[in-house]
Order: structure tokens, then C-alpha cells, then sequence
């Protein structure tokens, strides 16, 4: 009945009605997505009569301070109110979000992705859009984004690099003074990189936070590696004896508190020697050989990104010291194929291989690169088995939450091995869909879906994975 009715007051009072307490979890969860349906209805009808006060102060000195006056009525930032502006503008200007808006397929943040997401005219937006309708009810905000910005880039290629180039000419640095004697560092850089940036900095704070008797979090140690790097006091490369200059290895540095970048470490020293690097930090870009010969310029994917211009990719493939691996794609799906193994860790190769697939946590709408999580066999391994187990089509990549969802939080977890669709099962028999990333030649990508035939949580899930945040029962 939920699922039939079209959100507005009808709806409102059938909701209001309901006694929370005599729902059952299954129920509880649809009451609350009919809820945010309603929402999106409101959300809808606000932005209608918005756009009806630009349509009436257009051309007029009024118009420029529409903004002003829903800020002042609402008690909004002028930012803030801005964001209204946009969304009734826009939805004025394609009526097909607006439709979505008003059914409830979309939110306001979704409707504002849909209208503001890469630089494509209002024909080009519009068959995307409607390309995008299908699946947006569950797509996240950034995953709307990504799609319209591998649409931006598909349409417009050499527009692409353009603007990449003008962009790149606006880069910085700033400086933010907060509260707590602390402030934010933040930095506007291309995408690649920031990607290199960011996996030095995750090199050398995993480095850290893997070292015996470390007590700070993750977000600690990339803090304190940030700040060590940039001032000198901890270099990255690769010893050729794995020894920093003083001759202790980055391990014991790591342990003896004193590669904290000029922080107090859990033995209470401060500073100290600097700490050589393990492992050279890299990126990871999955890119068409066809692109990479300059056949057409299909948009690559920069790991942690996401699409990026082919010029971009080509450029990165052209430094020396880049290292490329050679990955057979289905020639219908466009999926990755697979090695396999009778092992139950997977080799450097076929690791590398799912990391490409996957590109990030394989829950929907997790965002969590897949270099950075866990290989999870999908069908607990079984050490009495002969047959081959740890291949791609029974590993996929986990953040270490949502590993933990899959071990000890009742959740249980499929992979189709011929669409590579990965099918997520809640505690409440909930089922969610999280599509293959599709690598090829552009083509149809599955819909998400939403099956909401209840079945009883199982357990007994196995936890395989590299170490990371958060303990995992044992295997």
C-alpha cells in the first residue's frame, strides 16, 4: 500500500495515523521512506512557488534579492538559501526533476545534483536525466554527480580538458583558523594530484597505525603524517635497506611514538627522527587501451575520485615510473573478468584485478576506494574444500564497517558470477543491489532495485581481510 501511494496529504495522514511501537522492523524502515517521500513532495511545492517569485521579479531590480528575502523569511544563511533558489530555478528549467521531486523520487539534495552536476547544456542534462530516473532513488548524491560528470565528459571531451585546464590555473591553498586552537587546512587541486597526495599521507598513516602499541585512530595518523610530510619531518620513498637514517626501521619508529610529525606520542615523546616510507604511495587509474592509444577518449576512473577527462589519464600513463596491468573486460557487460586460486589470500595480481573491478566498497552507495578495504570472500572459505575459492567472482571488496555489517551485523551478501551484480540482504529482508562499475565502452548499465520479499537473517559469515579500524571476530 505504501509503495502504491503517490506522496501528498493523503499519504501524510495515512503515516500519521500509525502507531510506531506495532510496526515491525521490515515496516518501520518503509514507513520511514514513505515519510521521506512526503517530504520530497513538500520540498517540491516549495520549490513551485519559488520559481513562480523569479518568474515575477524577473527583469526587475528585485529579482537579485529573491535570495535575501528566503533567507530573511526562512532564517537561513544567504548559502543556504541560495541552494532553494537553485533547485526552483532549475526544476523550472527541466521539468523532469521537478516531476521526480513531486513523486518523491528525489530529494531536494538529489534534485540539486541532478540540475548543478557537470558543465552539459539543457538537452544534454535532460536525456541523462532521464536516463538517471530509473536508478535515483538509490543512488547517493555523489554517485548522481559521478554519473553526470562521465556524462559531461563523454559529450564534451575536448570541452572537458578545457575547462580542466582553466580549473587547474585556479588551484590553492588556504588557511582557516576554528575553535579549539585548531583550523582547516584545505587545498583546491586537480584530481590526480590530490590522489597522490592523499595516498602518501594514507601510506604514511597507515604505517603509523599499524605499528606495535599504537593508540591513535586512523584519522589521527593521516593528521599527524600530513603535518610531518609537509614540514620535513617524515620522508617518503623507499630505502633500499628499509632503514631510516638513524638505522631503525620505520616499524620501530612507528612503535616508539616518534614519527608523529611533532605530536605527542603514546610514550610521550615529541618529535623525533623522521620516518622513511615502506612502500612507494600511488594512484590507481583504470582507463580503456583504446583511450590510452588515443582511439577515442572515453573517461577514465581515478580511484577515490572517480571519472576523470581522457587527457588526464593519458598524461598519468605517460610517466615513467607508472605501472600498468593489462585487465580482459566482458566484451557484453564491460565487467572484469577474473583469475582464480585455490589459496584463501588472494595473489598481488588477482587482488589488483578486484581492486580495478570493484573501485570501491562493493555495500550500495559506499564510497570507500577499494585499495583501502578488505578482500572478503563472498562464500565463507572452506579449508576442506579442493575446489578453487578465492577468485574474483567470490571476493569482493569491503570497507571495514561494512565487512563488519556482513560478519556480525545479521547482513548477508551475494555476487552474481555472470553480471557481477552484488545483492546485500538487511537484517529486516530488505534486499539492495549495488551494480557492476562498468569499464568498456560505454553501455546499459543494470538498474538498481529494491526487492522487498522478507527473508530470515542468517549468520555465520566468515571475516577475511587485511588489518584495519574496528576488530573482526576470528575466522
Amino acid at each position: 500500500m505504501l509503495d502504491d501511494a503517490r506522496p501528498g496529504p493523503d499519504l501524510a495522514g495515512t503515516l500519521a495515523a500509525l502507531d510506531e511501537a506495532e510496526l515491525d522492523d521490515f515496516t518501520i524502515l518503509e514507513v520511514l521512506a514513505a515519510w521521506e517521500r512526503v517530504a520530497a513532495w513538500a520540498q517540491a511545492g516549495s520549490a513551485r512557488v519559488l520559481a513562480e517569485m523569479l518568474e515575477r521579479t524577473s527583469g526587475s531590480s528585485r529579482h537579485e534579492f529573491v535570495v535575501d528575502a528566503v533567507a530573511a523569511r526562512l532564517g537561513l544563511t544567504r548559502h543556504a538559501a541560495a541552494q532553494h533558489v537553485t533547485v526552483a530555478h532549475g526544476t523550472s528549467r527541466l521539468p523532469e526533476v521537478a516531476d521526480a521531486l513531486a513523486a518523491g523520487v528525489v530529494d531536494r539534495r538529489k534534485a540539486e545534483a541532478l540540475i548543478e552536476a557537470g558543465r552539459l547544456s539543457d538537452d544534454v542534462r535532460r536525456e541523462v536525466v532521464t536516463s538517471l530516473l530509473p536508478d535515483a532513488e538509490h543512488l547517493t548524491v555523489p554517485q548522481i554527480r559521478a554519473r553526470l560528470r562521465r556524462a559531461e565528459i563523454e559529450a564534451d571531451p575536448e570541452g572537458s580538458d578545457a575547462r580542466h585546464r582553466a580549473a587547474r590555473a585556479e588551484r590553492f591553498v588556504r588557511l582557516e583558523p576554528v575553535d579549539d586552537a585548531m583550523a582547516y587546512l584545505t587545498a583546491y587541486l586537480p584530481a590526480d594530484d590530490a590522489a597522490r597526495a592523499f595516498a602518501a599521507i594514507d601510506d604514511a598513516g597507515l604505517a603509523m597505525r599499524r605499528a606495535p602499541g599504537e593508540a591513535r585512530r586512523l584519522d589521527e595518523c593521516r593528521a599527524d603524517a600530513l603535518t610531518a610530510l609537509v614540514t620535513g619531518q617524515l620522508a617518503t620513498g623507499q630505502p633500499a635497506t628499509g632503514q631510516t637514517a638513524t638505522g631503525q626501521s620505520a616499524t620501530e619508529l612507528a612503535a616508539s611514538g616518534r614519527a608523529a610529525g611533532g605530536g605527542t606520542s603514546p610514550g610521550g615523546d615529541v618529535g623525533g627522527p623522521v620516518l622513511a616510507s615502506r612502500s612507494r604511495a600511488g594512484i590507481r587509474v583504470t582507463v580503456a587501451a583504446s583511450t590510452l592509444l588515443g582511439s577515442d577518449d572515453l573517461p577514465a576512473i581515478l580511484a577515490g575520485h572517480g571519472p576523470i577527462p581522457a587527457e588526464m589519464a593519458r598524461t598519468l600513463a605517460s610517466d615513467p615510473d607508472a605501472v600498468w596491468q593489462r585487465l580482459f573486460t566482458d566484451p557484453g557487460s564491460g565487467v572484469l573478468t577474473d583469475l582464480s586460486s585455490r589459496a584463501y589470500r588472494p595473489s598481488a595480481a588477482l587482488r589488483a584485478a578486484v581492486v580495478a573491478r570493484d573501485v570501491t566498497c562493493t555495500f550500495p552507495g559506499c564510497r570507500v576506494p577499494a585499495a583501502s578495504s578488505d578482500l572478503d570472500h563472498v562464500e565463507p572459505f572452506d579449508p576442506a574444500s579442493d575446489a578453487p575459492q578465492t577468485h574474483g567472482g567470490n571476493l569482493h571488496a569491503l570497507c571495514r564497517t561494512h565487512h563488519r555489517a556482513k560478519t556480525v551485523g545479521g547482513w548477508r551478501v551475494e555476487r552474481d558470477p555472470v553480471d557481477g551484480r552484488t545483492t546485500w540482504t538487511a537484517p529486516t529482508g530488505h534486499r539492495f543491489d549495488r551494480p557492476p562499475v562498468v569499464h568498456g565502452p560505454p553501455g546499459e548499465i543494470p538498474p538498481h532495485q529494491i526487492s522487498r520479499d522478507q527473508d530470515p537473517p542468517a549468520g555465520g559469515l566468515d571475516a577475511c581481510g587485511r588489518p584495519g579500524e574496528g576488530p573482526l571476530p576470528p575466522f
